[in-house]
């Protein structure tokens, strides 16, 4: 599969992705990539029907990667769908880390209390990898990563979830979307989605403006849920092929992939 991040994240095509993705319902989707193919410019769907919108030119080089994008992205859905764990697979893996799960608290004792699986592997894993280089990390952020030298200074929209080695000027960061409910997915995984399309595209203006390399991971997992969610699943997909992610870890990957990548990374 080509490497669709060498394309750049402010590169056309990532738009009209975007506005296919926006589509509700294959029909829909279907009779807009017709008109695209047929037609030297975007269609736009207004009232019901397809129109030039402002007769937006697009390149058939680029329609040619689009296309080829929507095909490699479904088999890269499958694969990472595939890695999905339910809850007992991701707290046995915590089992044989031998750290606890933890468990996310709510008010209302007849709601699921989710466990914190994803949270303490990813966060023992890192620890153990940085120790052996001897270097910090901040693994449970209160508050803001920041970033800053002479003449450039960004701060993230909210708190993530993990910096290597702190939250000042940090190289590695990640985001942690794990969901473990036993009721259908919800709203909470498009803004999830949202968070981490929010903090990557900030990201890399400040990385053009800074010139610094910041590598931004987002860890995925809860197969029940997010098969309720799949259209959200393939949002992250095309955030990690945009670039504005830059390693996308699902679900047991987690349990073979985090170590490697850092032990890279470091």
């Amino acid at each position: 599969m080509a490497n669709y991040q060498d394309l750049g994240w402010r590169h056309v095509v990532w738009d009209i992705l975007r506005y296919y993705r926006s589509l509700r319902g294959s029909n829909k989707q279907q009779a807009w990539l017709a008109q695209l193919q047929q037609n030297a410019f975007l269609p736009v769907l207004t009232s019901g029907s397809m129109t030039a919108a402002g007769q937006v030119p697009v390149k058939q080089s680029q329609i040619t990667v689009f296309l080829k994008y929507l095909q490699d992205c479904r088999k890269e859905f499958d694969s990472r769908f595939a890695s999905l764990r339910d809850e007992a697979a991701a707290k046995a893996f915590c089992a044989a880390l031998q750290v606890p799960a933890g468990t996310t608290r709510t008010q209302s004792t007849d709601h699921h209390q989710s466990s914190r699986a994803l949270v303490a592997a990813v966060t023992a894993i890192a620890k153990l990898e940085c120790a052996s280089k001897c270097l910090t990390l901040e693994a449970n952020p209160q508050g803001r990563c920041v970033w800053f030298d002479q003449n450039h200074l960004h701060v993230t929209a909210r708190n993530l979830d993990g910096a290597i080695p702190g939250l000042v000027n940090p190289t590695v960061i990640w985001e942690i979307k794990e969901y473990w409910g036993k009721t259908r997915g919800g709203s909470k995984m498009s803004d999830a989605v949202y968070e981490c399309h929010l903090v990557g595209r900030e990201l890399r203006a400040y990385e053009e403006a800074s010139g610094r390399r910041i590598v931004h991971v987002v860890f995925v997992d809860g197969k029940r849920q997010w098969a309720c969610r799949k259209s959200d699943l393939m949002r992250f997909i095309d955030l990690r092929n945009q670039g504005l992610i830059d390693y996308l870890i699902v679900g047991k990957e987690v349990e073979s992939e985090w170590s490697a990548l850092l032990r890279t990374l470091l």
